[in-house]
């Protein structure tokens, strides 16, 4: 009864937890000591909030602590000190951290406009082409159709020619020329020739062969007559190659000659 008293009247609470630690040997937490003037001057608050050494917890603090107390920031110097740091950053040739950064080439604005010109000439370049090719593919067209569908023109004159070719190989400039509109009725003169039935080639020359007659014969005067509408040949100069005919109806070259058909 009197321990009791005695607890009662000293105010210590026996309760483990409350006032006296259960274990004697765990020891309570340190109480957390407010953010004050003293506080931040003691542990370089300010200095460390500049460096970034400030956990996130003390910043929050700080930052929360000058909102409610401005006048902190005359009383700490800490308008002094940013100066000071500012200053430290232009002598050391330092931007400052809010300067803009200076952008690369390719990131200012004249390169973007340059380009997006050069794409807009490029578009403009292509399109024009592909109209070139498109329209230059289509006169190709129709004038290819057009060599199709050509009539031939009517022979308004009519001329007969005796030609006397070439027998060592094909001449090198034009034997007869004949112009658009004649007709023209040669007479190629075999009289020397041996064979009695011949070929005849017409190649344009550089081009490739546009006719072929076979077995052919003189007539009583030794010519091989052959007869040609300028108007179903295109201008250009013609060779007309004259192959004899053996027996075995083997073609030997004997004879060219060279026409020019001219408009």
């Amino acid at each position: 009864m009197e321990a009791t008293n005695r607890s009662e009247s000293s105010g210590v609470n026996p309760t483990p937890g409350i006032g006296t630690p259960a274990n004697p040997g765990l020891s309570l937490p340190s109480p957390v000591v407010p953010m004050d003037r003293e506080f931040i001057i003691k542990n370089q608050i300010i200095e460390r909030y500049l460096a970034g050494r400030l956990p996130p917890k003390g910043v929050t603090d700080f930052e929360k602590l000058i909102r409610s107390r401005p006048q902190l920031i005359d009383e700490l110097g800490l308008a002094d000190k940013v100066n000071a740091g500012l200053r430290l950053l232009d002598a050391a040739g330092v931007a400052e951290p809010w300067t803009e950064k200076p952008k690369k080439f390719w990131e200012k604005p004249a390169f973007s406009l340059g380009a997006a010109a050069v794409a807009a000439v490029a578009l403009i370049v292509c399109a024009v082409l592909a109209m070139q090719v498109s329209a230059r593919n289509t006169t190709i067209a129709r004038q290819a159709q057009e060599n199709i569908d050509r009539p031939i023109a009517p022979s308004t004159l009519k001329r007969t020619i005796v030609v006397n070719p070439a027998r060592n190989g094909p001449p090198s400039g034009s034997t007869l020329t004949i112009r658009h509109g004649e007709f023209a009725e040669m007479k190629v003169d075999l009289s020397w020739a041996r064979n009695s039935a011949f070929r005849v080639s017409f190649d344009r020359v550089d081009q490739g062969r546009v006719a072929v007659i076979d077995s052919m014969e003189k007539d009583s005067n030794g010519h091989l007559r052959l007869s040609l509408n300028a108007g179903a040949f295109g201008p250009g100069n013609y060779l007309v190659t004259i192959e004899g005919l053996t027996m075995r109806r083997e073609a030997i070259p004997v004879a060219w000659f060279k026409v020019a058909v001219a408009r």
